[in-house]
């Protein structure tokens, strides 16, 4: 629950400030301040998804909640799998941005961040760029509409009778005693 929720304040902080990188002023350090912290926030996720894809593979499940329909049990699992893609495969696809770039990187707006060693001679550089950043922005809409699909549905079950906000929302759980 907590991989979940500190992953899910981190995507949508990074969507966030991901929409608005490109309103920046040119050539300023507030700038490569900004996109440095981006790329480090987006290798944070990368690091806490691959963790909670292990814990994931290496656990059980929690019971499913009862009286929702097998498709939509089917949808939910379909795009929890969604989602444990895009969390590994868009931190690679910024980096990929980062790994072709003229423009150096910093995790922490200090440590260089190595380009990918795959990346490093490739000759139509400009191209290969072009592409990441074109994925990543794809990947980014992609990524807002399975959030709100999952919002909207957590509501409508919780509103429907099923306490799936509760498993997720310590502070929802009803006491018992």
């Amino acid at each position: 629950m907590r991989l979940h929720w500190a992953i899910a304040i981190l995507i949508i902080s990074l969507l966030c400030v991901g929409l608005l990188m490109g309103y920046l002023p040119n050539g300023g350090s507030l700038k490569s301040a900004v996109y440095n912290w981006h790329k480090t926030l987006g290798l944070l996720v990368l690091v806490l998804s691959l963790f909670r894809l292990y814990w994931r593979l290496t656990h059980k499940l929690p019971a499913q909640v009862g009286g929702v329909k097998a498709w939509e049990e089917k949808l939910a699992g379909a795009v929890h799998w969604f989602f444990y893609g895009f969390m590994i495969v868009m931190p690679f696809v910024g980096w990929g941005i980062s790994s072709t770039s003229r423009y150096p990187s910093r995790l922490f707006n200090a440590i260089p961040l190595p380009r990918l060693p795959i990346l490093s001679s490739v000759e139509n550089r400009k191209e290969v760029h072009h592409f990441f950043e074109e994925t990543h922005e794809i990947l980014a809409y992609i990524a807002i509409a399975l959030i709100v699909l999952h919002v909207v549905a957590a509501i409508k079950h919780q509103l429907g009778g099923k306490a799936v906000l509760a498993r997720m929302i310590p502070a929802m759980k009803k006491d018992d005693s």
